[in-house]
C-alpha cells in the first residue's frame, strides 16, 4: 500500500496546481487508508492556502469527511438488457446422446462440462452456433421465454455461413418432438 509522505504532498500539490490539473481526482484515486492523519492535516492546510482555486475545495471535503462512503454504482441486471440484435434463425434440437454428438457428449467445443452445468442450473442453457462467438448470450422468447442461453458448442462445418442454431435439450425424444423451426433470436 502506498503511503503519502508529508514532504511530498507540498511538491505534488504545487505541481498539480501549476499545471492546472484536477487535484481532487488524483487524491480521490488514493484510498483514504493510504493517507496517514498528519498528511491529511497537511493537505487540508495546504488547500486552505489555495482557496482561490475552485478545484481544491472537493479535496479538503473528501479528506475531512473520510468516513462517508461514496455511493456505489449499480450494474444493470442481465435480464433487463436490451438485445444488441434480433434475427430469425433455423433452430434444431439435440441431446447429449453420443449418436447426436461425439464420444464425449458432456464436453462441447468450448471444453465446459455440460453434465455438471445441467446439475448446477437445473436445465440446459446451451446452444451450438457457428456464426456466434463462444459465450454469447441469446434468448429465444418463443421457446424458452426469458431464459438466457449461451453459445458453448459448434455445429457441423456444413452449416457454416447459415443462420442456424442447435438447442440442447434433455432427451432425444424431446429433440425429435421439437423438430425444426424458424424462431426469432435476441442476441446480447
Amino acid at each position: 500500500m502506498m503511503i503519502l509522505k508529508k514532504q511530498n504532498i507540498y511538491t505534488i500539490f504545487e505541481q498539480v496546481v501549476a499545471l492546472g490539473l484536477v487535484f481532487s481526482v488524483i487524491v480521490a484515486m488514493v484510498p483514504t487508508q493510504a493517507v496517514d492523519a498528519s498528511t491529511k492535516e497537511v493537505v487540508v492546510n495546504v488547500l486552505s492556502s489555495f482557496e482561490e482555486y475552485p478545484l481544491t475545495q472537493g479535496v479538503s471535503f473528501l479528506l475531512q469527511n473520510e468516513t462517508e462512503q461514496a455511493p456505489k454504482e449499480t450494474f444493470p441486471v442481465a435480464e433487463e438488457r436490451k438485445p444488441r440484435r434480433t434475427m430469425w434463425v433455423l433452430a434444431t434440437f439435440y441431446s447429449l446422446d453420443p449418436a447426436q454428438t461425439d464420444a464425449t457428449p458432456c464436453i462441447p467445443a468450448n471444453g465446459e462440462d455440460l453434465c455438471a452445468l445441467r446439475e448446477k442450473t437445473g436445465f440446459h442453457n446451451t446452444i451450438a452456433a457457428n456464426f456466434l462467438r463462444f459465450g454469447t448470450a441469446v434468448r429465444l422468447p418463443e421457446l424458452t421465454g426469458d431464459k438466457m442461453l449461451v453459445v458453448r458448442d459448434r455445429m457441423n462445418a456444413r452449416y457454416n455461413g447459415q443462420a442456424r442454431i442447435d438447442v440442447l435439450v434433455d432427451t432425444k425424444e424431446e429433440a425429435k418432438k421439437l423438430g425444426v423451426k424458424w424462431v426469432e433470436m435476441e442476441i446480447f
